[in-house]
């Protein structure tokens, strides 16, 4: 399926799980992938496996988003923007014990950092009158997060600023769409990070730290990068061409047991 043939799409945090299932999820779909992340060697051979391009990228430096904006003006202006790039940040310091440092880092990163890639591509997109951005957020933002407060805030934020977008995007009659994407227990770096301090703490295996973790989820199961790389695929194109302003969720029913 070429649906998205030609399209230019920027992905940031393109080199990590999530990112990276999404850039062969669009790629594989016709669009032109320019991928950016600090992961410049997986991010280096990702380019190369897709035919896109890679950029080293740093979302929380507004100076950096310039080289971005001039790559994607060099093949016509991003049409698509996946905002993919974020961190868990340091649930040892989760609660009120959080430094003002680990707060900034966190909060910089997943909420400046979608900010900066909004506000420095969306505007090519309105002067086109279209295009398509996701944030990706968290199935976090339903629930209280008291071990992990600069995490919880920030994707919360995403979720927020996502619908904000959305209006503007949609003035004039524009056809710019901005969704947000809440993952819920998925197969990531981050994921695969709590589970190995359960495993430490608790004196189990790696198999059986999962199968607890996968206990809390309905669908009894860990989710794939593929299943939210799905999703993006499906905001982005033009069978969701009425669907912006939206919290997508995909996470296998653990939203609807743990928010009621």
């Amino acid at each position: 399926m070429k649906d998205l043939d030609n399209r230019v799409a920027v992905i940031t945090g393109g080199a990590g799980g999530l990112g990276g299932a999404t850039a062969r999820e669009l790629a594989g779909r016709g669009a032109r992938v320019i991928i950016t992340d600090l992961a410049e060697a997986a991010g280096t051979a990702l380019a190369a496996e897709i035919g896109g391009q890679f950029i080293r990228h740093d979302v929380t430096d507004q100076a950096q988003w310039a080289a971005v904006r001039a790559a994607a003006d060099a093949l016509g202006g991003a049409d698509i923007l996946v905002n993919a790039a974020g961190i868990e940040g340091d649930f040892d310091q989760g609660g009120l014990d959080t430094s003002l440092e680990e707060w900034r880092r966190v909060i910089g990163i997943n909420l400046d950092g979608t900010f900066l890639g909004c506000k420095t591509l969306m505007p090519g997109m309105l002067e086109k009158g279209k295009g398509a951005i996701v944030n990706i957020a968290s199935i976090i933002t339903c629930m209280g997060t008291p071990s992990g407060l600069a995490y919880g805030a920030s994707k919360s934020g995403v979720e927020q600023l996502s619908r904000s977008l959305a209006l503007i995007g949609a003035r004039d009659g524009k056809r710019v769409r901005v969704n947000s994407v809440h993952p819920g227990t998925i197969r990531s770096r981050m994921l695969m990070a709590i589970i190995d301090s359960f495993s430490q703490a608790a004196n189990v295996s790696q198999e059986e730290a999962e199968a607890v973790v996968a206990s809390a989820v309905p669908m009894r199961e860990i989710g794939e990068p593929e299943d939210i790389a799905g999703m993006i695929g499906y905001l982005v194109s033009d069978t969701a061409k009425y669907v912006t302003g939206a919290a997508m969720r995909v996470d296998g029913g653990w939203s609807v047991t743990s928010a009621g």
